[in-house]
């Protein structure tokens, strides 16, 4: 069985080729960078170029992966960056969707696995723009769901919390980020992945990772006032967690 995986250069990436090819997937990971794990170079904004890969290898698994963070105040947000992630996050993921659809619905199975967020259900302050393209890459996902649902074709959507790789690495210091490290701690890609593979079992619509706090934030997600006023309190507890990263991080280097 054949699978595709963007943004395969990050760190999510990488350990979904790995996963996948642990239960005996033929992989192809992609993305706009060399690394380890990819092996095509594919822009995911290139509709065409999705569809190309798509016709030739016709894979049973396409994960949509690829993602930017843009985190800053949306006046002062430069319009390059806010571009490049709306493209990459939301255009992206409608691509490849698009794209491996078509063939998995001429072939008569597939399955398509779109890697949202927490913050695909609530207001995220100092991210507004990273968590639009997750509440879009959301309803997308469950809009394309009920598209195909007479056919052999599965949609999903895996929402995780903050994970520790390259994304977030550089984001330490940057206060505009706070809010990707409000939870007890961060996870790590395998974690994820893991999830991820879960999902493509049982077939199930939309999974959170950690569970309880995917419940927190859809409960909260339908009450944006609550959210909105609780939200300097959650940015404070990212800030402080930033910090003992930082700390951390510092103790571990000396």
């Amino acid at each position: 069985m054949i699978a595709v995986v963007t943004g395969a250069a990050g760190g999510l990436g990488a350990a979904l080729c790995r996963a996948l090819a642990a239960r005996g997937y033929a992989v192809t990971g992609v993305d706009v960078a060399p690394g380890p794990d990819v092996a095509e170079i594919l822009d995911v904004t290139d509709l065409a170029a999705c569809r190309d890969l798509a016709e030739r290898l016709r894979p049973r698994v396409w994960i949509n992966n690829a993602g930017v963070l843009a985190a800053g105040d949306v006046l002062g947000q430069p319009d390059a960056d806010v571009r490049r992630c709306v493209e990459v996050n939301l255009l992206g993921v409608i691509n490849g969707s698009r794209a491996a659809a078509r063939v998995m619905a001429e072939d008569g199975r597939g399955h398509i696995l779109n890697i949202g967020s927490l913050a695909s259900w609530v207001p995220v302050p100092g991210e507004s723009v990273y968590a639009a393209t997750k509440h879009g890459v959301r309803a997308f996902t469950l809009g394309l769901a009920a598209e195909l649902r007479t056919s052999n074709v599965k949609v999903s959507l895996l929402c995780p919390d903050g994970i520790w790789t390259p994304m977030l690495h550089d984001r330490l210091r940057d206060g505009h980020a706070a809010m990707s490290f409000t939870g007890r701690r961060l996870l790590d890609a395998p974690r994820v992945a893991s999830a991820a593979l879960d999902l493509l079992d049982s077939g199930s619509l939309v999974a959170s990772v950690p569970r309880a706090r995917g419940a927190q934030v859809r409960v909260l997600g339908a009450v944006p006032e609550l959210w909105l006023a609780l939200a300097p309190v959650l940015r404070r507890i990212g800030s402080f967690n930033q910090r003992r990263l930082v700390r951390r991080n510092a103790e571990e280097r000396s």
